[in-house]
């Protein structure tokens, strides 16, 4: 096919020789023909060829195959050196795109390069001025954690101090820093003996994760004082408590307030003895003790007094005089008993008055101390002359029970004995009278 030999070097330049090397004996053998043999026909003329001549058109006809194969060989050649260019040209355009591409990627790269360069600088500076607020901050918390009124610190699984602020070191422990931090908070602020009191709320926070809190007296810098440990627990990933926040404030007042606020509520504002309130919940408590004991409580000695005549005394003397009647009453009775005994005012012009431990015989001894007082009061009285004709005159109820029985029912008993003891009282002054 044409196109395959216009395509194929080899063919076309071997058939270009060959062109060639033919080119030459035929002009030679046309010339000769007609300068010396033109009389003679185109056959006769080959015919009559001498050996010379054939020899002449055999060298010929051989120089044309040498000439083709000449051609070929030099088609061979130039179809190699034409792959080769190709393939160097395509090996060059490939390089040349590479190229392009790595300098692209180059350009790119030094681009990116500058670009994080410059976001670096720009984040370096960023955390450097953030570093620089968190420092800042670091430092005012320290310094209002350092003089904050109360003890800040940290310990870790050893009982041991790891941070601790300073206003807490000096007002709570009273001992610089080189003997606080590292050591452990029991020989820190104990006596030294290496153990825990039992109720520390750093002991607990570690065992049960939970927040807990204690509060015991202390003696600081001499002073003695209620502390308050509040401990919260730290826990890492895993949940593990590896280190306790202490809180220790000083709770002193606090403690007087909660305490005066108890009083408040549990005493009478008039006389200062134990309210219906207090005796209510006493009354409660000890008839849980007696379920829950094994060994029953008691005994018990009651005493129910009542004021005689107090409303014949406001009426003729005004209110005041009834109050210190009231008063009058309560000293007596709070003079003449012991520290575990109850005096409680239950009414106007009533109290109960509980002797725990007692008999019928401490009741009577106790009755007739009080009659003796009132009496002594009422000859030595030292009051205004408007009221020089008040006296204190106190009836009495007396009942005792003997072990697990309920102290209420004894209460109720004398309560009992105190309204006879009224009436005889009444019906022998409308006698007389």
């Amino acid at each position: 096919m044409p196109g395959g030999i216009k395509n194929n070097e080899p063919v076309k330049y071997g058939l270009i020789g060959a062109l060639l090397g033919a080119t030459a004996p035929v002009i030679y053998t046309l010339v000769r023909f007609y300068i010396f043999h033109s009389g003679e026909s185109f056959g006769e003329y080959f015919g009559d060829l001498g050996s010379e001549e054939l020899f002449s058109h055999i060298f010929v006809m051989g120089t044309i195959f040498v000439v083709g194969g000449a051609g070929m060989l030099v088609g061979v050649i130039r179809e190699r050196d034409t792959r080769h260019q190709a393939d160097m040209e395509a090996k060059n355009e490939e390089l040349s795109r590479s190229q392009a591409e790595l300098k692209d990627l180059t350009e790119n790269l030094e681009k990116k390069v500058a670009e994080g360069r410059e976001e670096i600088i720009d984040a370096s500076r960023k955390l450097k001025s953030a570093n620089s607020k968190l420092l800042r901050q670091i430092e005012i918390q320290r310094k209002i954690a350092g003089n904050v009124p109360m003890l800040l610190a940290l310990l870790d699984s050893d009982m041991s101090y790891v941070e601790i602020n300073e206003y807490g070191s000096r007002s709570f422990i009273g001992k610089p820093l080189i003997e606080i931090l590292g050591h452990k908070c029991y020989d820190v602020i104990g006596d030294g003996g290496g153990v825990c009191i039992e109720e520390c709320a750093a002991i607990k926070a570690f065992k049960t994760g939970q927040e807990a809190t204690h509060t015991r007296s202390a003696v600081v810098s001499g002073k003695k004082m209620i502390i308050e440990n509040k401990s919260i627990p730290i826990k890492n990933e895993e949940g593990v408590v590896t280190h306790v926040l202490q809180i220790v404030i000083d709770a002193t007042a606090k403690k007087k307030e909660e305490d005066e606020l108890k009083r408040r509520a549990n005493r009478d504002a008039l006389t200062g003895v134990y309210n219906n309130h207090y005796l209510t919940l006493f009354l409660e408590n000890e008839q849980k003790k007696n379920q829950q004991e094994k060994r029953r409580r008691g005994p018990y000695t009651v005493i129910y007094a009542d004021i005689d005549n107090l409303k014949v005394a406001n009426d003729r003397y005004g209110h005041e005089a009834g109050d210190i009647l009231i008063k009058k009453a309560a000293q007596i009775f709070m003079d003449s008993t012991r520290h575990e005994d109850i005096i409680a005012r239950v009414g106007g012009d009533e109290f109960v008055i509980i002797l725990p431990h007692s008999g019928p015989e401490e009741g009577e001894v106790l009755l007739n101390r009080f009659k003796r007082q009132a009496e002594e009061w009422n000859r030595t009285k030292d009051l205004s002359e408007g009221m020089a004709g008040l006296a204190l005159s106190v009836s009495y109820g007396l009942n005792s029970s003997i072990y697990g029985t309920d102290l209420t029912d004894t209460i109720k008993m004398a309560d009992g004995s105190m309204y006879s003891s009224k009436r005889s009282k009444k019906a022998v002054s409308s006698n007389e009278g």
